[in-house]
């Protein structure tokens, strides 16, 4: 009976301090979140202060830049940057040009030529072409731009004398190469030997009125 009374007073003694170390522990939690939330604080100043620190290290280089003379480098150095951004926009532009104007010149002399005819006719039409922010415009033998539409373009180069050996329907046939009855004194050339010539022979031949030829 003693020793059942002494263990139902065990318990009773036991129970309380569990309470106790409960709270305990939850004092403790609260103490560590507090000070989690200190330090956090702590930290964000201390980057504010910093990069307060930074801003304020800067301006003071800048500062002493324009003192001993180095802001005119610093000035130098941002319009050399500032060119070289100009340049690279300039070669985009002059690419994106090249593409349109290329384009667009093939478009029209394939419609007034076929195959090597036309790639050649085509380095001329370009160069009565630019690209503008309204698109391809058309240009006057000066180069300035004109009203003209690339309908009106067209006209000309298929009215011009000087590229009639070039257009379609007007290459000369089989009975039309040198010898052939009644055309001794056409000048043709055949499209094999047309094609193994340079760039350069090939336009030189345009402007002599040479004809192209089949084999």
């Amino acid at each position: 009976m003693a020793e059942q009374e002494v263990q139902e007073v065990d318990q009773e003694v036991e129970a309380p301090q569990a309470d106790d170390l409960q709270k305990q522990w939850e004092a403790e939690k609260a103490k560590i979140l507090s000070k989690n939330e200190e330090l956090l604080g702590e930290l964000k100043g201390i980057k504010a202060r910093a990069r307060e620190a930074e801003e304020a290290a800067e301006r003071e280089r800048l500062e002493k830049a324009k003192k001993n003379g180095d802001y005119e480098q610093l000035l130098k150095s941002s319009e050399t940057e500032r060119e070289k951004a100009q340049q690279e926009l300039e070669k985009l532009r002059q690419g994106i040009n090249q593409e349109k104007v290329g384009n667009q010149a093939m478009k029209l002399a394939a419609e007034l030529a076929d195959g090597v005819n036309a790639e050649l006719l085509s380095d001329y039409v370009a160069k009565r072409l630019t690209y503008t922010d309204q698109g391809v415009k058309v240009l006057d033998a000066s180069g300035e731009l004109t009203v003209s539409s690339l309908d009106d373009l067209k006209a000309e180069f298929q009215n011009s004398p000087r590229f009639q050996s070039l257009l379609r329907g007007n290459q000369a046939s089989g009975s039309g190469a040198p010898g052939g009855k009644g055309s001794a004194d056409l000048k043709t050339i055949k499209r094999s030997e047309f094609d193994s010539l340079s760039h350069a022979k090939r336009a030189e031949s345009v402007k002599k009125g040479i004809k192209v030829i089949d084999d």
